[in-house]
């Protein structure tokens, strides 16, 4: 009986242990955040979402988009483009916000703001949530004259920048992917919203090219942060770019690969041509957890020299003078 009874208590206590191993084996087996997210969004940058439309083709198919202002409520109801509603960009994905956008996922949304920048990181973030969501090019600028309705001002040639380029290929080094730690869950859309919201409570939306430059030429190098060109290889490599930066195209910056080359332990700043294309791979690369900001106006705002820029940059020839509607109703 006691042998019995002896194996008995064997058995138990070897079934804890191994269930408790089991346990533990699942609770190492889990998906981090960084894994849970990172192919949707390298998916949403592979197939080219956010790319930004011009103000002709919005106007040309307005009931075929939902639109949303993401500017302030006063620059709202100074002026917005007819049935858009507002949505403040930094609170795009609280659950209020995401409430006023359509079930229907497959509904174009087209996103605007002043001049294009924190629309694209709007819009971005939106189509890593699902949605199907489109920038306005140059924002309300490109949509109206009236300079009361634009809210800012836009590029100028008069204050633009005139900084040193290079044309050296620079060597990236290699580094730890970052590793973020939104939220205990293994459901990848839970992630990808809290993603959202603690990138977006904290962002900074654009870096002007003096305040750049200043950085990487103070003597302080313990503040100079990593420099990222997201435009065509062949431009960075032939035509130029801001000295010390880096190359890896927008499309594929959220590629494991590439993500490799950036340092999550310091600031990035990405710039692109003229601040669009910079404004998406900002936002996918902050969603990921690392902690990047976009050169306003791109390069564009950088240098001059037509043929180092690549594409021409904001200028009235670029806007209408389409209706918009005032008040807080759409």
């Amino acid at each position: 009986m006691f042998i019995n009874r002896l194996t008995i208590l064997m058995l138990v206590l070897a079934m804890s242990l191994f269930f408790g191993c089991s346990d533990s084996t699942s609770n190492d087996d889990k998906a981090s955040n960084f894994e849970l997210i990172q192919p949707t969004v390298d998916e949403v940058l592979t197939a080219g979402k956010g790319a930004p439309i011009s103000a002709q083709t919005l106007f040309d198919n307005l009931d075929d988009y939902f639109v949303v202002s993401v500017r302030a409520a006063s620059a709202y109801e100074t002026g917005h483009i007819p049935g858009a509603i507002n949505i403040p960009w930094k609170t795009i994905a609280d659950d209020a916000s995401l409430a006023m956008l359509p079930a229907d996922k497959t509904q174009k949304i087209a996103v605007y703001c002043y001049t294009g920048h924190t629309g694209a990181l709007a819009t971005s973030v939106l189509n890593a949530l699902g949605y199907d969501a489109y920038n306005l090019k140059f924002g309300m600028c490109s949509w109206t004259k009236n300079a009361e309705v634009r809210g800012t001002s836009p590029f100028s040639e008069e204050t633009s920048s005139d900084f040193t380029t290079e044309t050296t290929v620079n060597t990236p080094g290699s580094y730890e992917l970052a590793d973020p730690d939104y939220v205990s869950s293994q459901d990848a859309d839970e992630v990808m919203q809290e993603a959202a919201l603690a990138y977006l409570a904290g962002a900074a939306g654009t870096i002007s090219a003096e305040d750049l430059y200043d950085l990487i030429t103070d003597t302080d190098a313990s503040n100079d942060p990593q420099i990222l060109s997201v435009r065509a290889s062949s431009i960075y490599s032939e035509q130029g770019h801001i000295p010390g930066a880096i190359n890896i195209f927008w499309k594929e910056v959220a590629q494991e690969e590439n993500l490799k080359k950036l340092d999550p332990s310091r600031d990035i700043v990405v710039y692109c041509y003229t601040g669009h294309t910079g404004g998406i791979a900002t936002a996918a690369l902050n969603l990921l957890g690392y902690k990047a900001t976009n050169l306003k106006h791109g390069m564009c705002g950088w240098t001059k020299n037509a043929a180092i820029r690549g594409t021409s940059p904001f200028t009235e020839d670029d806007t209408w003078d389409f209706a918009y509607n005032t008040g807080t109703t759409p």
